[in-house]
């Protein structure tokens, strides 16, 4: 008999839509291959998970063919798909091919959230704008292929203002939330806020900044996650592979309950001497975690 699925807590995503806190990633499935992810996949969503998030770099579309597997048998009616466009010269016409290529891998003809992937280059906001990619997404939107419409940047705040500031009503943004991102660039400080001003969802990402947070044991790996999902956000983005990984950390969030603020600033106390350079956030302070194809299409 499968497990009864866990509770776990939901929260509002974009304008009229909810979630569960707990989303799953799916670039590190492919360590997994085919079946693995498949398994993995369909477990998420029986134990309480409808959160997805893809993207066509992810082992070169194989985690979109094989996510579209996964979500046969009554599994794609359960989950709200967050897919990241990968179309780096921000144009209309790439980021088109893209989406339709997309649903092709998914079986599907939609994504509930369209999210711009890897905004971290100062001119990437110019380039949403000018070179046609925001005006795709929000045709796929007009024609019902879309719901909500997002943007996903981890490399510094400025950059996530300076999209801001141009005056579209993005529904949400992706952005790394942990005890380290509190003392360096910090998109919590900086842009959490910002995104709630204006009505938007925040989803949160790195929680385990990239790794580093269980490396250097300052806090806890269960601290961490608590910490992020802590933060008003709708829902927390965490990649697994392996499923012992993801039960620990759906344990985590059937669990959850918040810290309040005395034990946030604690947290963020004990990580500030650590974390206050930001030499163990490399995908603020180095291209170690930028993708090739973006790195190409700005001359790196």
């Amino acid at each position: 008999m499968p497990k009864p699925p866990v509770i776990l807590e939901q929260r509002a995503l974009g304008r009229g839509g909810a979630v569960g806190i707990l989303g799953l990633g799916t670039r590190r499935l492919a360590a997994l291959g085919q079946q693995g992810t498949i398994r993995l996949v369909r477990e998420a969503i029986d134990q309480g998970v409808t959160l997805l998030e893809v993207a066509p770099e992810y082992d070169e579309g194989r985690c979109e063919r094989w996510l579209g597997l996964a979500l046969r048998d009554g599994y794609r009616e359960r989950v709200q798909l967050l897919w990241q466009c990968c179309a780096h010269l921000r144009d209309y016409k790439t980021a088109m091919q893209q989406f339709e290529t997309t649903l092709g891998h998914l079986r599907t003809d939609r994504v509930e959230c369209w999210s711009f992937h890897e905004v971290i280059y100062d001119n990437d906001p110019d380039w949403l704008y000018d070179h046609g990619g925001l005006d795709a997404a929000q045709e796929a939107r007009d024609q019902g292929r879309v719901r909500w419409i997002a943007f996903h940047g981890e490399k510094s705040p400025h950059i996530a203002l300076k999209l801001l500031a141009r005056g579209f009503a993005w529904d949400a943004v992706l952005m790394p939330l942990n005890p380290f991102d509190a003392t360096f660039r910090s998109f919590e400080r900086q842009v959490l806020p910002e995104v709630i001003r204006r009505g938007a969802t925040v989803i949160g990402t790195k929680p385990l900044a990239g790794g580093a947070i269980p490396a250097h044991k300052v806090v806890k790996a269960e601290e961490a996650l608590r910490y992020a999902w802590s933060l008003p956000v709708a829902s927390v983005l965490v990649g697994c592979d392996a499923a012992a990984a993801f039960r620990r950390t759906l344990k985590a969030a059937a669990g959850f309950k918040p810290f309040h603020a005395g034990e946030m600033d604690a947290l963020r106390q004990r990580a500030k001497a650590t974390a206050g350079d930001g030499r163990h956030e490399r995908y603020k302070t180095t291209q170690d975690f930028d993708g090739a194809a973006g790195r190409a299409a700005h001359g790196y």
